[in-house]
């Protein structure tokens, strides 16, 4: 007998390890379908063990299946803690997250305010925190705003609580919002670094502030006529999507446009701002736009030091071909050449940063002009140097010859050829003949008449140029053109330049 209850607790306690360890590795699966089991050994009656003791766990009736909130629905624990009873009090205190809830129970964010009353009034303030990257190619600006709303709301009014009540991000979709857009954006959505970038604050009287930063891109319509002295105006325009002035006005706040006061643009001068409005009429109404405006002043001193010094320093250049000697052709046509080509790639580059338009600009009609003096000084020298090499009167035109005084000589020429071919003196004068003195009629070799026997006045008789004296007559013309060409073509620039900056200076905002 003694055997037999000794076996029993052996059995005993290797079924209670049993348990113990099926228990261990039940609750280290979190699975407790019969409770956790417990030892008490405090009250065993002859060294044995109790039963073990169940913490019953009652699993949810299958004919109650779980609930969860709808898209649009309170939470069944928040809704049973806030309920009526409790709303103005917990713990004697009131907190904004009670309030919220409470309102929100008769809400209806997808109906504006005043439903099938006035328009919504939409008070905007735009603070722009950065402006830049304002590119004339492609005529756009990225800009970084904050955009900042209020209006009322009376169905958010809770003057039982007399603070204000800030939403996060999480909780916007809850409260009606204006549905506002930019209408001149090309490109948004630029990720931040922050995250979140909105912000909502609900005060006693109903009256909503929203706050909601925008990183965009912003199209520019440009007018380059001026450039690169222009001054150029970016605007932002924001408008409703779905809310015609029926429903909704968007009014300009005070003090509607701020400047972060770190804005610096390296190629532009921020010269000021305005805001005004841009009302569009549409097939089904009219919706209410503002807009504001950027006066950006365009900077001049890298166009100084890229494009104009540039092109006056070779049209100097150009200008030494004058005080080459015509002789050293190589040496001129070398130099006009260079100069040609570097102007015209010059003025290339400058139209390779702008859109392709039809109208001139500012720097067009420069470069224009620079580059037609260095042509006319490479044509100067193709009229000298083809005038300083032509000794001969074949290939000249009439005008030509009367110029340097070659037609009274060869006619000269041709009338003493004749004749001689007729047998007859030189003709000097009509009818009359005339004999040239020999040493004992007239010492100075004067000329007399045969049947007066008087003296005749002598007539000068033209003299045949010879050939060195028409290749210096030709050489001296060429070298006459040079000479005036070197007063000539820096005077003319040098008037230029003075028209030209007077003209555009005078509408240089900078």
């Amino acid at each position: 007998m003694a055997m037999s209850k000794h076996m029993l607790v052996k059995i005993s306690l290797l079924v209670c390890a049993v348990l113990s360890q099926y228990g261990m590795v039940l609750e280290a699966m979190g699975v407790f379908p019969y409770g956790r089991y417990t030892r008490d050994v405090s009250h065993t009656a002859n060294g044995a063990l109790p039963p073990p003791a169940v913490n019953s766990v009652r699993p949810p009736p299958e004919d109650q299946p779980e609930t969860f909130p709808g898209p649009r629905e309170i939470p069944r624990d928040k809704e049973d803690d806030f309920d009526n009873s409790t709303i103005d009090t917990v713990d004697d205190k009131v907190t904004p997250t009670k309030v919220f809830v409470s309102m929100l129970k008769k809400y209806d964010e997808r109906v504006r305010p005043d439903f099938k009353g006035p328009p919504v009034k939409i008070f905007c303030q735009l603070v722009v925190n950065n402006l830049g990257s304002v590119k004339a190619e492609t005529m756009d600006y990225i800009v970084t705003v904050f955009m900042r709303q209020r209006w009322i709301d009376s169905r958010l009014q809770h003057y039982d609580y007399n603070d204000t009540i800030i939403l996060s991000s999480r909780n916007l979709d809850r409260v009606w919002l204006p549905d506002i857009f930019f209408v001149n954006e090309k490109a948004a959505g630029f990720i931040s670094t922050t995250g979140n970038n909105k912000m909502l604050r609900i005060y006693p009287n109903g009256e909503v502030l929203y706050s909601e930063k925008y990183t965009m891109l912003l199209k520019c319509r440009m007018n380059f006529e001026m450039f690169p002295m222009d001054t150029q105006v970016c605007t932002l325009q924001t408008e409703s999507y779905s809310h015609t002035d029926k429903d909704l006005l968007l009014i300009w706040d005070e003090n509607p446009v701020v400047l972060s006061g770190d804005i610096e643009l390296p190629e532009y001068i921020l010269r000021g701002k305005r805001y005004t409005t841009c009302d569009n009429d549409r097939d089904i109404g009219t919706f209410t736009c503002l807009e504001a405006q950027f006066k950006l002043v365009r900077r001049l001193g890298f166009y100084l030091l890229s494009s104009y010094i540039p092109s006056i320093m070779i049209t100097v250049l150009s200008w030494l071909t004058f005080w080459i000697s015509p002789e050293i052709a190589p040496a001129r046509v070398a130099l006009g050449i260079t100069t040609v080509l570097t102007s015209t790639a010059l003025f290339g580059v400058n139209r390779q940063t702008m859109p392709r338009f039809s109208y001139i600009r500012a720097m067009d009609i420069w470069m224009m002009v620079c580059i037609s003096f260095v042509f006319g000084a490479l044509v100067e020298f193709i009229a000298v140097h083809f005038i300083f090499k032509r000794h001969k009167k074949f290939g000249f035109p009439k005008k030509v010859r009367n110029l340097v005084g070659l037609n009274k000589h060869w006619k000269f020429k041709y009338r003493k050829q004749v004749s001689r071919a007729r047998g007859e003196s030189p003709p000097f004068g009509g009818s009359q003949r005339e004999l040239l003195a020999g040493g004992n009629t007239s010492q100075d070799n004067t000329p007399l008449d045969l049947e007066q026997g008087t003296p005749k006045k002598k007539r000068r008789r033209p003299r045949r140029r010879t050939a060195a004296e028409v290749t210096l007559l030709y050489q001296t013309r060429a070298r006459r053109i040079d000479l005036v060409s070197r007063v000539v073509f820096p005077t003319t620039f040098t008037f230029f330049n003075i028209a030209y900056w007077t003209v555009y200076l005078s509408w240089y905002e900078a």
